[in-house]
């Protein structure tokens, strides 16, 4: 798949557009969380005297990962240690993230955040009756960018989009499956910020997620031929490079009926969602083919 752009920052939001096919590549290992653990704040809204986050060190809540939802089932490595605990995914290449799945400890708001987020929830369901089925997506914009997969959901994309948060104009919908009549799950919104995660959503809850850990992706010029947990030996033998895309910085939204997943409306990954790559969420798992429906051996 490739985007044909002219300037370089249409370039990099391009690129980003490739992280998230991370997902249907697959590459870390699952780790079960016996115990809570900590784990850095995906971006901060405030800091304490000393200039540290106010609201670091957030924790995964044991017992909330138990192996049996569909997705840890359909999914039982996660994709991508940017869809984990805080989701920061190693910003510049380094640590900064937990592999712990389950559900994050939330952080207490402000009346002044519970009100301004209470508004930006409102405009986010709005996208929900606006594009219910992966037909109305398309007729609006959004263009695939990932295949169905477990505990995310199929991506649609609208790259016009991507420069600016906005709650009631996500850059990508989440979908069951990929045919015209799939049904939206949730919302992406995937953002180009320099310097750090956008604001976003009002308090600290919002754990914005990126695909950057173990050197980044393995890229072609605009195509991805490889996942986080390709070596860069490997890489180069396909023909392409590693790249951390510090600048491209993701968040999830899980405000559709019926999918207000377990884990959190922001979480990075959602349990409910089962099926097989490549399938719909409905999809019974197949044991011997981790790629599910694609047919290839996963990378």
């Amino acid at each position: 798949m490739q985007f044909r752009v002219g300037r370089t920052r249409t370039a990099a939001v391009a690129l980003g557009l490739f992280a998230l096919l991370v997902a249907a590549c697959g590459g870390s290992s699952d780790k079960a969380a016996p115990a809570p653990t900590t784990v850095a704040d995906g971006h901060d809204h405030a800091h304490d005297a000393a200039g540290a986050p106010a609201h670091a060190g957030m924790k995964v809540l044991a017992g909330t990962a138990t192996g049996t939802s569909p997705c840890e089932i359909a999914q039982p490595a996660p994709s991508s240690p940017g869809q984990t605990g805080s989701g920061e995914g190693g910003s510049g290449g380094g640590g900064g993230h937990s592999e712990e799945r389950g559900m994050l400890e939330q952080a207490e708001l402000t009346q002044a955040e519970r009100v301004e987020l209470q508004d930006q929830m409102v405009q986010a369901r709005t996208v929900i009756d606006k594009y219910p089925t992966v037909a109305d997506a398309e007729a609006a914009g959004y263009n695939k960018s990932t295949p169905y997969v477990p505990c995310i959901g199929a991506h649609y994309t609208n790259i016009s989009l991507v420069a600016k948060f906005d709650p009631a104009a996500p850059s990508e919908l989440l979908y069951d499956g990929t045919t015209p009549d799939a049904k939206i799950v949730g919302l992406s919104y995937l953002v180009f910020h320099p310097g750090g995660a956008p604001e976003g959503f009002a308090g600290p809850n919002d754990h914005w997620h990126q695909h950057n850990a173990n050197g980044g992706l393995c890229l072609i010029g605009g195509s991805v031929v490889g996942g986080e947990g390709i070596s860069e030996e490997d890489c180069a033998a396909r023909g392409g490079k590693k790249r951390v895309l510090t600048d491209i910085w993701m968040v999830h939204a899980w405000v559709a009926p019926g999918y207000e997943c377990t884990w959190g409306v922001f979480a990075g990954e959602c349990p409910e969602l089962g099926g097989v790559i490549c399938g719909t969420a409905f999809d019974a798992p197949v044991a011997d083919d981790p790629r599910g429906k694609c047919g290839a051996a996963p990378q």
